[in-house]
C-alpha cells in the first residue's frame, strides 16, 4: 500500500458530506444565516443517494434552532402569562407615568439601534466561521438548563406528594428536543449518508454485495407516501398516524382553556417531530444491524485505522448509544421532576392509580435499560464477533499457505501457538471497534440514567 493509500485509508469516512465542520452543536442551521437546505460548493462531496430523512422532518432537523426556539418562547410565554393572570407567578413593575413612558420608549428605541449596530458587526466577522450556530445553540441550551435545575429542585425540596410541578418543567423536555437533535443530524443524517456512500468505494465491503444493499437503503430510508397530488414523507405520516389522535384528544374532549389550549398544541407539535424523527432513526438502526448479519464486511487486522476497517461503525455505534443515554437521562429527569410529585397518595398499590404510575414513570426507565442492552449487543458486540471471525478466516488461510492443503496441520486453526510466524502479527490484530478503555466508559454511562433513578 502506497503511502497516499494509505493516508486515505486512515481518513474516516464518517464526516459531514457538506462544506461546514466542528462540533455537533455547530451542525443545525440558523435562520436567517443559513440557507434552507444542505449545499456543498467545494466539489468534493456531493448530495448522497441515500438520505436519513427526507421532506419537512428533515428541514426541521436542520433548522431546529429556530423550530425549537419559535416553540419555546410560544410554550413558555403562553404559560407564563397564563400563571400571571391566575396570580400563581406575580410580577412587579413600577408604577408607569408619562414621563417614565417617553423614558421607556427612548430607551427601547436607543436598544434597538444598539442591538442592530452589535448585530452587524458581530455577524460580519463570524458568520463564516460557523461560530453564531454555537452561540445559538448555549444560548438555548444555558436557559433550559437553569429550568431543568430548578424543576427538579423543586421537585425534591417540596413536602409531600401532589403538588403542581414547577412552570418551568417541560424545559428538560426541550432540552432533550435541543441536545438529541443536533446530535441526530450531525451523525445520523451527514455523517451516516456520507459513510454509508463512501464504502462503496472502500476496500472492506464485498461487491456487488454491498451495491444491492446500497440501493436497499435508498428505497428504505427517507420514503414518502403519495396520496394524489400530495406527497409526504413517511415518517410524517408514521407519526400522524401513530400519535396525532392520542395528542388531540385532551384537546377535544376538555373545555376550551383560552391560550393554554394553545400552548398544548404547540408542545404536541413538538411532540410529533419527536416521534417522526425516532422513525427514521429506528429505521436507520434496523438497517445497520441488518449488513452486519449480511457478508458484506470484510475484515482487516492490519487497516491504518487500528480497528481492522471497522472504525467508523464503532463511531455510528458510539453516537447513537450517546443519543440513548440523552434520552435516559430525560426519562430519569421525568421521574424526579414529574414522578415523584404524582405518587399516589395512598403510595404504589396494585390499584389504577398505582398502575398508571409505574406505566408513566417507571417503564420509560425499563425501555430505556432494554434498549440499551439491545444496542450495546447488536452494535459493539456484534462488530466485535465479526472481527474475531475475521481475525480467525484469516489466521486459517493463512495457515492453508503455510501447510498446503494436502498437509493439514493437527492443531485448530484457531491455535495461534503453531510455530508459523506468518501469522504470529495476528495475536494483537484488533477485535473492537473503539478502544476497551472507551467502550468501558460507554457502560459506565449507560448505566447512569438508571443509577440515578434508583438512588
Amino acid at each position: 500500500m502506497t503511502d497516499e493509500d494509505t493516508e486515505l485509508a486512515q481518513q474516516s469516512q464518517w464526516e459531514r458530506w457538506t462544506d461546514d465542520s466542528g462540533p455537533f452543536y455547530r451542525s443545525c442551521a440558523v435562520w436567517p444565516f443559513d440557507p434552507g437546505s444542505e449545499s456543498t460548493t467545494s466539489g468534493n462531496h456531493d448530495r448522497p443517494a441515500v438520505q436519513f430523512t427526507t421532506g419537512s422532518t428533515r428541514q426541521l432537523l436542520r433548522h431546529l434552532p429556530t423550530f425549537l426556539g419559535v416553540s419555546m418562547v410560544l410554550y413558555f410565554g403562553i404559560n407564563l402569562a397564563r400563571s400571571v393572570g391566575t396570580g400563581e407567578v406575580q410580577l412587579m413593575f413600577p408604577q408607569l407615568t408619562p414621563r417614565s413612558g417617553a423614558v421607556l420608549v427612548g430607551a427601547i428605541g436607543v436598544g434597538l439601534v444598539w442591538a442592530y449596530l452589535v448585530y452587524r458587526l458581530v455577524t460580519s466577522g463570524i458568520r463564516g466561521s460557523g461560530m453564531y450556530r454555537g452561540v445559538v445553540f448555549f444560548a438555548t441550551a444555558l436557559p433550559l438548563v437553569a429550568g431543568t435545575a430548578y424543576a427538579v429542585y423543586r421537585a425534591v425540596t417540596v413536602d409531600g406528594s401532589g403538588a403542581d410541578p414547577a412552570l418551568t418543567v417541560q424545559a428538560g423536555y426541550f432540552l432533550f428536543v435541543l441536545v438529541a437533535g443536533h446530535l441526530v443530524y450531525d451523525g445520523l443524517a451527514l455523517k451516516t449518508e456520507n459513510l454509508f456512500t463512501q464504502l462503496k468505494d472502500s476496500s472492506i465491503v464485498s461487491q456487488p454485495a454491498y451495491d444491492e444493499f446500497y440501493a436497499e437503503l435508498t428505497t428504505v430510508l427517507g420514503d414518502t407516501l403519495t396520496v394524489g397530488p400530495i406527497a409526504i414523507s413517511r415518517s410524517v405520516a408514521f407519526a400522524l398516524v401513530v400519535a396525532l389522535g392520542p395528542l388531540l384528544l385532551p384537546v377535544i374532549v376538555s373545555p376550551w382553556a383560552g391560550w393554554g389550549e394553545i400552548a398544548y398544541v404547540v408542545y404536541a407539535i413538538v411532540t410529533l417531530f419527536v416521534i417522526a424523527m425516532l422513525y427514521d432513526v429506528f429505521l436507520l438502526v434496523y438497517k445497520f444491524t441488518d449488513l452486519l448479519q449480511r457478508d458484506i464486511l470484510t475484515y482487516q487486522p492490519f487497516h491504518p485505522d487500528d480497528h481492522g476497517g471497522f472504525r467508523d461503525f464503532g463511531r455510528f455505534a458510539t453516537r447513537v448509544n450517546v443519543i440513548l443515554v440523552i434520552a435516559g437521562g430525560y426519562v430519569a429527569y421525568r421521574f424526579y421532576a414529574e414522578g415523584v410529585l404524582n405518587i399516589p397518595a395512598d403510595g404504589i398499590e396494585p390499584t389504577l392509580l398505582g398502575l398508571t404510575w409505574v406505566v408513566l414513570y417507571i417503564g420509560p426507565i425499563a425501555a430505556y435499560a432494554a434498549l440499551a442492552l439491545f444496542w450495546l449487543y447488536h452494535s459493539f458486540w456484534r462488530l466485535h464477533q465479526k472481527m474475531e471471525d475475521g481475525r480467525q478466516k484469516r489466521i486459517e488461510e493463512l495457515q492453508r499457505e503455510t501447510k498446503g492443503d494436502d498437509q493439514q496441520p493437527r492443531q485448530d486453526f484457531a491455535d495461534l501457538d503453531v510455530s508459523a510466524p506468518a501469522w504470529e502479527s495476528l495475536r494483537d490484530a484488533p477485535t473492537w471497534p473503539i478502544k476497551r478503555q472507551g467502550l468501558f466508559g460507554i457502560l459506565v454511562m449507560d448505566a447512569v440514567p438508571i443509577a440515578i433513578t434508583f438512588v
